[in-house]
């Protein structure tokens, strides 16, 4: 791919010897390499200084091509350290590749799976968010049944969710990954990744990147729906407009407890007016209702089947399913309307604000601690080595949905 192209590239200008092979036309490696040469060797004279001893480290033949998986892991020095791009929507794929590979690798190998890759197509586009249960990770299976066994590390890169706008907005912002597999095989191949991506080691298994993935979703979607029910209740118990609402939750982000990205994109959201209908805010005109698709019900399966409680996140995912009841809501709203009359609560609205702000640090809290709770739970039954410190940070790195001042306070405090 474009991006395995720019790894090898800019490792061979660091003068380390790479090799290319690529699986779909080997054809394709040798002309890589060629216009790789062509644009450095220039640079190559300029730098040599006339010194032939310099020519055995030019950068330009740092990077060499391979005709095939064998003559690619012949070319390869051992410990080999071998990335694979490509494939990280394609199984069948992979274990393809993998099938061809093993046979040619020795004890102390490693072989990392690189995640989704920016502009990649997925293979089942149905599958919205292109993501794995981690009881299907193929990368997963084939270590615990063909690598671990001969002693060679396969490892797993998983893409964690952020904001896309952001990280196109922010050039210096990087996508970032969660690792799964042996920790001492990430160490080494972390020098060659870590130029191209955010990344961090959650634990033992390529399982782990999943479910450090499933967890950061199910966290995400149970913070919302409490910082959500709080907007709700500041519009109609405290009768808020929409301003309101806007100037509470950027007094809440300008050094309140929950002051985060969620609480400063929210904030923008009830201040912008809507440019269509010329009428009201955008926040009027967005349809309370959203899709599901399998993978939102997997953190509460999950919690279920290790008999773990975790009823704020359960609750944010009922609430998901009632939004989606779209039609029986405006029925029984017809039927069902708030009595004519009905006093509405006397409150004081500085104090609701404050009441809320802490209500909802409260349910954060108690979100991000049944989440870690169910990882622990499960890398017991699954043996796993887990880290979640290291899941912390990366969940509260710039442009994910949890970043957060409770996050930095979480992650100081492991």
């Amino acid at each position: 791919t474009s991006l395995g192209q720019s790894l090898a590239a800019h490792h061979a200008i660091k003068k380390r010897r790479v090799c290319v092979y690529d699986y779909d036309d080997p054809s394709f490696a040798p002309q890589v390499i060629k216009e790789f040469r062509t644009s450095i060797e220039q640079d190559d004279a300029i730098n040599d200084d006339d010194d032939p001893a310099l020519n055995t480290t030019r950068p330009s033949r740092c990077m060499v091509p391979s005709n095939s998986i064998k003559e690619f892991a012949t070319i390869i020095s051992t410990p080999r350290k071998i990335i694979i791009f490509g494939t990280h929507d394609d199984d069948k794929k992979f274990d393809d590749i993998w099938n061809e590979l093993r046979v040619n690798l020795t004890r102390g190998d490693m072989v990392l799976r690189w995640g989704e890759e920016e502009g990649s197509m997925m293979t089942h586009p149905s599958d919205q968010n292109n993501l794995q249960f981690y009881t299907e990770s193929i990368v997963g299976n084939l270590s615990k049944l063909q690598a671990e066994p001969l002693g060679i590390g396969l490892l797993e890169m998983v893409k964690l969710e952020q904001d896309r706008a952001a990280i196109i907005r922010e050039s210096d912002i990087q996508d970032t990954f969660v690792v799964g597999g042996p920790e001492d095989a990430y160490n080494q191949l972390s020098l060659y990744v870590s130029p191209f991506a955010l990344i961090g080691h959650v634990g033992s298994s390529a399982a782990c990147a999943h479910y450090a993935r499933m967890v950061q979703r199910a966290v995400e979607f149970g913070m919302a729906q409490c910082l959500a029910e709080g907007c709700d209740l500041l519009k109609k118990a405290a009768l808020y407009e929409n301003q309101d609402v806007g100037r509470t939750l950027t007094k809440w982000q300008e050094g309140g407890m929950i002051s985060s990205y969620l609480v400063e994109i929210s904030s923008k959201i009830y201040y912008k007016r809507d440019g269509i209908t010329k009428k009201g805010h955008v926040i009027d005109h967005i349809v309370d209702s959203i899709d599901l698709n399998g993978s939102d019900t997997w953190f509460s399966l999950e919690a279920t089947k290790l008999g773990v409680p975790a009823p704020t996140i359960t609750a944010a995912l009922e609430a998901r399913f009632l939004s989606n009841m779209k039609e029986e809501r405006v029925d029984a709203s017809s039927i069902l309307g708030a009595p004519e009359g009905a006093d509405t609560p006397s409150v004081m609205k500085d104090q609701i604000s404050e009441d809320l702000q802490g209500a909802i640090y409260s349910a954060w809290t108690c979100v991000v601690a049944e989440g870690l709770s169910i990882f622990v739970a499960a890398a017991e039954v699954g043996q796993w080595e887990v880290n979640l410190v290291e899941c912390l940070r990366l969940w509260n790195l710039p442009a994910s949905f949890l970043n957060s001042d409770m996050l930095d306070k979480m992650y100081s405090a492991l």
